[in-house]
């Protein structure tokens, strides 16, 4: 069953950034089981992400490694995101 995640991360867009980089992740190396990332930024200026997996332990797995390096870079020290799973009823790309 695929699940879309809702992240209200502690990032500035800049950060954002640091850690994809640090990650290795780009539109031609998502994650395993990664389906559609979006990153947006909201009126505090911190970035939202919306994810589709293939699974949540897909999610969650590479959350660690997101984890990992945010604390190695100290995006958000003390403060920890605040992430929604949702199961996807319908996956439309318009």
């Amino acid at each position: 069953m695929s699940i879309c995640r809702i992240i209200e991360t502690p990032a500035t867009p800049e950060q954002y950034d640091q850690i994809r980089t640090r990650l290795g992740v780009d539109e031609n190396n998502p994650p395993p089981g990664g389906k559609v990332h979006i990153a947006a930024k909201g009126d505090d200026g911190k970035v939202r992400i919306m994810e589709v997996w293939d699974s949540r332990e897909q999610a969650e797995a590479w959350g660690e490694k997101v984890r990992a390096v945010r604390e190695e870079l100290g995006v958000g020290a003390g403060a920890e995101p605040t992430i929604t799973y949702l199961e996807v009823l319908r996956f439309m790309s318009v």
